[in-house]
């Protein structure tokens, strides 16, 4: 994906690896609820 997304806008849909080795999609997700993503830089990186 190379544009960015608004702010506000509905995500696209993605799957994400957790580190219990289980893979979670976010469609999947959002048929429980609503779903809040939250983004931060990683250890030891700039910003």
């Amino acid at each position: 994906m190379s544009e960015l997304i608004a702010v506000g806008a509905a995500a696209p849909d993605f799957d994400l690896a957790a580190s219990d080795g289980r893979t979670y999609r976010l469609a999947e997700l959002l048929k429980a609820g609503s779903v809040l993503l939250v983004f931060y830089p990683g250890n030891n990186t700039p910003g």
